[in-house]
């Protein structure tokens, strides 16, 4: 966990995930804090992979959280 970016981590995940279980993120997001991090998890109920299942209001949710965080980290460049 030291390669990770200090400006932060977002893991978007839908809980309805048949791929890859939210479970993955979740376990990311407590490793990540046991290591002194502070990531943003957000699981999406009713969300599959590309966002299946959600609503345009909760795709356009996604996108502006990710938008949101790129904005963050171009604000506070990497020490």
């Amino acid at each position: 966990m030291s390669r990770v970016d200090p400006r932060g981590t977002l893991i978007l995940h839908g809980a309805d995930d048949a791929l890859v279980p939210a479970r993955q993120s979740i376990r990311l997001a407590e490793a990540l804090r046991s290591a002194g991090h502070h990531p943003d998890l957000c699981l999406l109920p009713g969300g599959n992979q590309l966002w299946v299942g959600l609503s345009d209001e909760e795709v356009e949710d996604c996108y502006s959280r990710t938008l949101g965080f790129l904005r963050r980290c171009a604000d506070h460049p990497e020490p």
